[in-house]
């Protein structure tokens, strides 16, 4: 159905990362007004991308064992700023260290991975309600309520097309296992669907690059620049986020830990050397190694446009994406 393609395209974006604001503080509300404008820029090219991506399912087949593990790559990061995420979110609510936090958050993400990835499908419709609930409640009582930040800082032309280009890139990039599968056989209807979840899941990205560009500089050394903002807003509001971190964090931890798995032999070393990775924190992986990411999924981008460069020429892919 199309409306599976569109989940699959949404939820590959809408992870922790983004329900955090962490990464779109570093690509898009950093550079204040502008960066709005950025964010705007890149939702046109989440759906585009999508949409593509799906195009693309029944003409490639099987994508390159290169790409293959590039996304890999590109999962095993995010999964580690997932942890992160988590732990950061544990140590604020609980009071657990970032340690023993990250310690139990890779091992839900790994029982989950091996034994509830079915219950998390049934209800990931409700998570991503609630994701969508909590951003938009926080970004327009945000806009409402709080007084404007200092603004922050102007962006360089090549800031702007690494913001653009480069965000849309890497979460086409990490969304496209699963568009591919869910658009596979559906012809128009699978790809209007990819388009509508990649427009949508850019949309709510442009309203939270508002509200997080308006607060300015007082969210910008924040693991979790969102939840700041809702509890400014009230109490209910910042557990409403935290709900929403959590479950968002939970689902695409288990997403990327299966895609990981193959490079590391397995689901629970994969999670234990992303636990490690975490312990770097969530502003060190999403600060510095997303824009890398970013800078190497432009290639994907291009590959998009010729798809023989993403088609594996030597038989069936092994690692089975």
């Amino acid at each position: 159905m199309a409306w599976e393609s569109a989940i699959a395209a949404f939820a590959a974006v809408v992870g922790a990362g983004f329900v955090s604001g962490r990464e779109i503080w570093v690509f898009f509300a950093m550079h204040g007004a502008a960066g709005s404008l950025l964010a705007l820029g890149a939702a046109l090219l989440l759906g585009v991308g999508a949409w593509r991506t799906a195009q693309l399912a029944a003409s490639v087949p099987r994508v390159a064992p290169l790409w293959s593990t590039i996304i890999a790559i590109f999962s095993f990061v995010t999964l580690s700023a997932v942890i992160a995420a988590m732990a950061s979110l544990a140590h604020a609510r609980f009071g657990l260290s970032p340690v023993l936090g990250g310690a139990m958050a890779a091992a839900l993400a790994a029982l989950v991975q091996r034994h509830g990835t079915s219950a998390l499908r049934r209800w990931q419709g409700w998570m991503l309600l609630l994701v969508v609930l909590a951003v938009c409640g926080t970004a327009l009582l945000g806009l409402l309520r709080l007084p404007p930040g200092e603004m922050g800082t102007a962006v360089a032309p090549v800031q702007a097309v690494l913001a653009v280009f480069g965000y849309a890139a890497y979460n086409v990039a990490l969304a496209s296992d699963g568009v591919r599968r869910s658009a596979a056989g559906q012809g128009i209807r699978g790809q209007r669907g990819a388009l509508l979840g990649g427009l949508a899941a850019g949309l709510l990205l442009t309203l939270e690059a508002v509200v997080l560009a308006r607060s300015g500089m007082t969210v910008a050394v924040a693991d979790l620049p969102l939840r700041e903002i809702a509890l400014r807003l009230h109490g209910a509001l910042g557990l409403g986020v935290e709900l929403a971190i959590g479950l968002a964090s939970l689902s695409a931890a288990a997403s990327f830990l299966q895609a990981a798995a193959d490079l590391f032999a397995g689901t629970w070393p994969t999670a234990g050397l992303a636990w490690l990775a975490s312990m770097l924190g969530v502003q060190a992986i999403v600060d510095r190694a997303y824009p890398a990411m970013a800078l190497v999924a432009l290639f994907w981008l291009l590959a998009l446009v010729w798809p023989s460069a993403l088609a594996d020429r030597d038989g069936p892919n092994r690692r089975g994406r």
